[in-house]
């Protein structure tokens, strides 16, 4: 676990490339510095663009080109042709020594792109020049595995939105990087943060989660995305169900060395509330399919066993329903035989 007790506290050891030294700099500053204006105004991203978005060769408004988040563009200026011909126009430099798994968003000639520890840039395009620089103020506690990264922001009618690392979901003013609001999606100290790049859809922001290894219990979550309000929660891992199966072989016939009767019997001493703890992250942006309202995602690696908090987890199996693999839910946040639709239930 890379877990960061930042300000005033004792830094756990860190296994990835950034020192402490840059970390506890990622919980000071100010918000938002604009180096120059955007002089023109930025087209509001509507429903209908984001619906055709596929199609569109000018912008870039998904994190993955489009809502069924195949990364296919459909422009035809770069070909066969004159594909070795390509050179650098320019170099943007950030104020981030770390990596960049980032998916820029670009809009009539600005582009939006993120680094690791929530910053958000708006450059120039075509020259890469700076307009604004967004420093997202991390709280003292920050939960990750797998680096401190961020794979982008969404865009809607002049608002983007940011997932950060101390599960926070922030909203900021496209034209110039103020803050508009943010909300708290989930508790840092249990494992939660987020990497994703959310999607929205409907007037709804939806977001996941980060922290299968640490013992969460995965969601897609919808909050309204003029006032951030949360709309409803879908669980990855349901109520009942969860402990998976009482199966002595695994799936190519080898001997598991269970014992089951010990196992049910601990689940019926000491099992109680533990699917609040079996993982089940979704940390990379749902597809959605707007005629049926059903959006799609990967769910990731369960929990027991991982942690202490997970402790009393680690004689089940893991369940089936944080298993690699990909869901379906309706976008009310209801289930229907593993569907998930985007209207207003909560789960």
């Amino acid at each position: 676990m890379n877990r960061r007790h930042l300000p005033g506290a004792v830094l756990a050891p860190f296994v990835l490339a950034a020192a402490s030294a840059l970390a506890q700099q990622e919980v000071t500053g100010t918000d938002t510095v604009t180096t120059q204006a955007i002089a023109k105004a930025i087209p509001p991203v509507s429903q209908a663009m984001l619906d055709k978005a596929g199609a569109d060769a000018r912008n870039w408004i998904h994190s993955n080109g489009s809502y069924d988040q195949q990364r296919y563009y459909p422009g035809h200026q770069i070909n066969a042709a004159n594909v070795a011909k390509l050179k650098p126009a320019f170099v943007f430099q950030t104020a981030v020594v770390e990596s960049m798994e980032t998916a820029p968003i670009v809009v009539d000639g600005v582009m939006f792109l993120t680094t690791s520890f929530d910053h958000v840039y708006a450059i120039n395009a075509a020259t890469g020049e700076e307009y604004w620089h967004y420093k997202q103020k991390l709280g003292p506690i920050v939960t990750v595995c797998c680096g401190n990264n961020n794979r982008g922001v969404a865009i809607a009618d002049g608002t983007l939105y940011l997932g950060t690392l101390d599960a926070k979901l922030v909203a900021l003013e496209a034209k110039t990087g103020k803050v508009l609001w943010q909300k708290d999606i989930a508790d840092p100290e249990k494992g939660y943060s987020e990497t994703m790049a959310p999607a929205v859809v409907d007037g709804k922001v939806l977001i996941g989660t980060n922290g299968g290894e640490y013992g969460i219990r995965g969601f897609v979550k919808a909050f309204d995305a003029k006032t951030g309000k949360l709309l409803w929660t879908f669980y990855t891992i349901p109520e009942q169900g969860q402990e998976g199966v009482w199966a002595t072989k695994d799936a190519t016939g080898r001997d598991m060395h269970r014992d089951i009767a010990a196992e049910k019997a601990a689940l019926a001493k000491d099992g109680g509330d533990f699917y609040k703890i079996l993982g089940g992250g979704v940390w990379m942006t749902p597809a959605v399919d707007r005629k049926s309202k059903t959006i799609y995602f990967v769910v990731g690696n369960p929990s027991p066993g991982s942690t202490a908090r997970s402790a009393r987890a680690t004689t089940c199996t893991p369940t089936r329903w944080s298993r690699s693999g990909s869901r379906t839910a309706s976008t009310s946040g209801t289930r229907s035989t593993s569907r998930t639709t985007y209207g207003t239930s909560t789960r």
